[in-house]
C-alpha cells in the first residue's frame, strides 16, 4: 500500500485542476517503511501532448484532452537525481478528465508497449478529474498480466477549485 500525505495529495489536486480540461500527470517518489511505502515529494510535470499533435497529428493523433506524454528525458534524470538522493519513484500519476478512475487502453499502451510493463515495479496513479471537483484516485500495478487495482483513495474528492 501506498500512503500519500495530505499536502502531496493537495499538490496533485492542485496540478490536476490546474491542467484541466487537459490531462495533468507527475511522479511521486518516497521511501519504503515496515508499513509499506510512503510518498515523501511529488514534481508535476508538462504533458507535451498538445505540442507533439500540433507538430504533427498523424504520428500523434490524441491532444492533452486525452492523452500524455512527458519528457523522457527529464523524467529520466528527475529519477535518477531522486535516487542518488535516496528517494525512490513510487509512482507516476495522471489524471482523467470527466471520465473516471481507470486504468484504460491508452494507459496501457504508454505503460506496457506489446504487453511489457516499462516500469514493473512502478505504481500508476488515476485521478479522476471532473469540471467542478476531484472525484477520487486509484492505484494500478503490473500483476504479471495486466494491471490490477491496487488502492482506492477517496481522500482526493475535493469539490471547486
Amino acid at each position: 500500500m501506498l500512503a500519500i500525505p495530505s499536502p502531496l495529495i493537495t499538490q496533485m489536486q492542485d496540478h490536476a485542476r490546474a491542467c484541466y480540461p487537459d490531462e495533468g500527470c507527475g511522479l511521486l517518489f518516497g521511501i519504503a517503511e515496515a508499513a509499506g511505502l510512503r510518498a515523501t515529494r511529488c514534481v508535476p510535470l508538462d504533458n507535451l501532448a498538445n505540442r507533439l499533435h500540433a507538430m504533427d497529428p498523424v504520428e500523434y493523433p490524441r491532444t492533452a484532452r486525452d492523452a500524455f506524454s512527458v519528457n523522457e528525458a527529464k523524467m529520466g534524470r528527475l529519477v535518477r537525481e531522486a535516487e542518488a538522493a535516496g528517494e525512490r519513484w513510487l509512482a507516476f500519476f495522471h489524471s482523467h478528465i470527466d471520465c473516471g478512475a481507470y486504468f484504460s487502453a491508452e494507459d496501457r499502451k504508454y505503460a506496457a508497449p506489446d504487453g511489457v510493463p516499462v516500469y514493473p515495479g512502478l505504481l500508476q496513479i488515476v485521478i479522476d478529474c471532473q469540471p467542478d471537483r476531484i472525484v477520487e484516485a486509484k492505484s494500478f500495478s503490473w500483476d504479471g498480466a495486466d494491471f490490477a487495482l491496487v488502492q482506492s483513495y477517496p481522500e482526493f474528492a475535493r469539490s471547486g477549485r
